[in-house]
Order: structure tokens, then C-alpha cells, then sequence
């Protein structure tokens, strides 16, 4: 025999033997191999359409439930952990037994949920759930005070709201490099087409990936007043601007309680800008407010849907009281977002410009940007 082919097929065989048995096929020993549930996330239930999950979030706390839908086990991890591409949290088989099939639950804040509770302003609060807690339990709730005679109540306004995000649905995984990506619509009847799975199998002796996707609820609305016949005459201490809602309260599946308190939210920050004029361009004052709010529900029932009110303080008279899903859902007749039903339009959309046009004690109309697409709509006031 050829001494040199001799070596050649030795070496071959050689090598093939040490790479079976580094796994045995995923089947036998299993030392060198994953095994257990690998759980990454996704954040691209947006109007971009990009994973915002490692720029976004700060905290996370996953809950893996079994078929009974019982808690077996929970993990929260925060920090720079999460801004890692190619971040998971794993799973043994000695903390989660294979050959059971297990559903995901997530929530997620901006900044570590602990220190979130030390800060001012008005703070989410979640059901504390232990081993055992049935999946219906988990509930998040947003702070309030109630107001004396009064027939709602106040979301404190002190800061900004942390943002929170809840789970939207749970993708099957081919690796664990990458998240898998969302394929979700909610269409205009109210049904959904995804790729989710409601449940996995967690495979014995092999590696076992999933994907939690997440959806935004926390919102934020930045409002501007202009005034068109005495543009010198807007100042922000003279308006007085809020929005009334009853959707403080979210159950395990992120839908809104009914029968919640009515809330008000009032702005976190509000200002006024001025550009100073030359005597022939008149001064022109702009009023800003600043707001942040849970999630919104676009109602078939109009008298369920959100407010927006906006009183002058002197008069008392309002100037605009504004169906405000409906006016923010015109956003989807953008031309990259005509395709999304109102409802979601408003989960991906997290970032609302309305610049109201005033003449003395009435809105003429609404400039509404999204300011991703560099696109404005008007929106006259006869049109409502």
C-alpha cells in the first residue's frame, strides 16, 4: 500500500471518529453539547420594522409556566447583559424537565425594575409570582392617587414613565445566535396571523431554542400649540393639557382590564419656545407639552376611546377634546403603513407628534408628524 495514501486515510478516519464522538448525534454523551431551553428576545413589533431589543431594553423578567400553566421557573437579568447580540437565558434540565412541552410570559422595563421603583414619578407594579402561580395571575398595574372629589384619578407626573414592554408571542428558534424574527398582524377584524407558537417541547439530550417577541405598551406624545392670528400670544402656563383614559390596569395577556379607573395623565415637562421678530415677521410663540401614557386602545365604541383635552385656564373653555386613538391611527394612511389595522398601528407606532393650529379659542387644524418618515398629515377641523 501506498505509504502516503495510508496516512492520508488514517488521518480521515481518525478525524471523522473524534467529531462523532464530541456529540454521538446529540444522542449519546452529551458532555461537549447544549442541552436544555435556550430563551432569546425580540423587539421589532415597530413601525420601523428593525430589532430594538438590545438599544431598548434594560430589564427583563421571563416566567416559564407548564401545562398545567403553572410557574416552574422565573429569571430576571438587567444591565449590560442585554445590549450583547446573541444574549439568552438558558435553562438546565436539571431546572426545567424535558419531555414536557412549557409557554413563555416576559416583561421588560427600560432601567433594572428595583431601581425603577426608587425613582419619582408614577412606577408600574407587577403580581409577585412564586413557583406555582398560575400563568392568570400576573397582572401589571401603573400608579395612581386618587383625587379628592373627584370621580378619577391622577397619574402622577413628576418624571417620564419607565417604559414597559409584555409579551406579544413566543417564536420557535432554529439557533440561538439570532433571535427568530416576528411575523405578526393583527387584522381590522380583530383576528391575528403569526408565526407563534402557543407552547414548546423541550427536547431530551438536544439544545432547544425559543424566542420571546416583545410589544411596547408605555407611550409617549409630544403636543404643540400655535397660535395663527396672534402668533405672540401662546405661552404653555395658560393651557391646560391632559389625557383621561381608563387603561392603568393589564392582565397576563396585555389586554386592558375593563371596568379600570378613569386616569388623567398630565405632562411631565411643558415649555414654550419663542422666535423673536424684526418688526416686518411678527414674534411667534410655541407652546410644547410633554406626555407619557400606558397602552392605548383604538374602541369601535367611540365613547370608550381615550381624550385628549386641551382648556384654556382663563376661560375655562376647551379648546380641543380630541378622540385621541382615532386621530393618531390617521398615521396609517402613511404610505409604508397603510397596511396595519388601526389597532396596530397604535402597538408599533410608541412616538406621537401633534402640533395643534389655534384661532382664539378653537383648533383650526392638526399637523401630525411621524417623524421616522419625515411625513406630516393635516387634519382640518371640519373633518371631525
Amino acid at each position: 500500500m501506498n505509504v502516503r495514501h495510508f496516512i492520508q486515510k488514517s488521518l480521515t478516519i481518525l478525524l471523522a471518529a473524534t467529531s462523532l464522538s464530541a456529540c454521538q448525534m446529540m444522542t449519546e454523551d452529551l458532555s461537549d453539547c447544549p442541552t436544555g431551553l435556550y430563551v432569546n428576545f425580540v423587539y421589532d413589533y415597530n413601525i420601523q420594522r428593525a430589532d430594538m431589543f438590545k438599544d431598548h431594553v434594560g430589564d427583563i423578567t421571563l416566567y416559564v409556566y407548564d401545562e398545567t400553566d403553572r410557574l416552574v421557573a422565573q429569571r430576571t437579568v438587567n444591565g449590560a447583559a442585554l445590549s450583547r447580540y446573541g444574549f439568552n437565558i438558558h435553562f438546565t434540565e436539571q431546572e426545567l424537565a424535558p419531555g414536557h412541552r412549557y409557554r413563555l410570559q416576559a416583561l421588560a422595563l427600560q432601567k433594572d425594575w428595583t431601581a425603577a421603583l426608587r425613582t419619582p414619578g408614577a412606577k408600574y407594579r407587577h403580581t409577585a409570582m412564586q413557583k406555582g402561580s398560575s400563568r392568570q395571575q400576573l397582572n401589571v398595574s401603573l400608579d395612581r392617587a386618587t383625587r379628592a372629589a373627584a370621580d378619577y384619578h391622577e397619574v402622577p407626573a413628576t418624571a417620564p414613565l419607565d417604559t414597559l414592554w409584555h409579551t406579544l408571542t413566543t417564536l420557535q428558534a432554529a439557533a440561538a445566535e439570532q433571535p427568530a424574527r416576528t411575523s405578526y398582524r393583527l387584522k381590522t377584524d380583530g383576528t391575528v396571523q403569526d408565526n407563534g407558537v402557543d407552547s414548546f417541547l423541550l427536547e431530551e439530550g438536544a439544545p432547544t431554542y425559543a424566542t420571546v417577541s416583545l410589544i411596547r405598551d408605555t407611550k409617549h406624545l409630544n403636543i404643540s400649540l400655535r397660535e395663527l392670528d396672534n402668533p405672540g400670544n401662546v405661552k404653555h402656563e395658560d393651557y391646560e393639557v391632559f389625557i383621561l383614559d381608563d387603561n392603568g390596569d393589564l392582565d397576563y395577556q396585555n389586554r386592558v382590564i375593563a371596568g379600570s379607573d378613569s386616569l388623567v395623565y398630565r405632562p411631565y415637562a411643558q415649555w414654550t419656545t419663542t422666535f423673536q421678530g424684526n418688526g416686518v415677521v411678527a414674534d411667534e410663540y410655541t407652546a410644547h407639552y410633554d406626555l407619557m401614557f400606558n397602552r392605548l386602545m383604538y374602541n369601535a365604541n367611540t365613547d370608550a376611546n381615550a381624550v385628549l383635552c386641551i382648556r384654556r385656564k382663563d376661560t375655562g373653555n376647551n379648546v380641543a377634546v380630541i378622540n385621541l386613538p382615532y386621530i393618531l391611527a390617521e398615521g396609517r394612511t402613511a404610505y409604508e403603513l397603510n397596511a396595519y389595522s388601526p389597532q396596530e398601528y397604535l402597538d408599533r407606532e410608541y412616538d406621537y407628534r401633534l402640533e395643534f393650529f389655534l384661532r382664539g379659542d378653537r383648533w383650526q387644524y392638526i399637523a401630525l408628524h411621524i417623524d421616522v418618515l419625515a411625513w406630516v398629515k393635516r387634519i382640518q377641523y371640519v373633518e371631525l
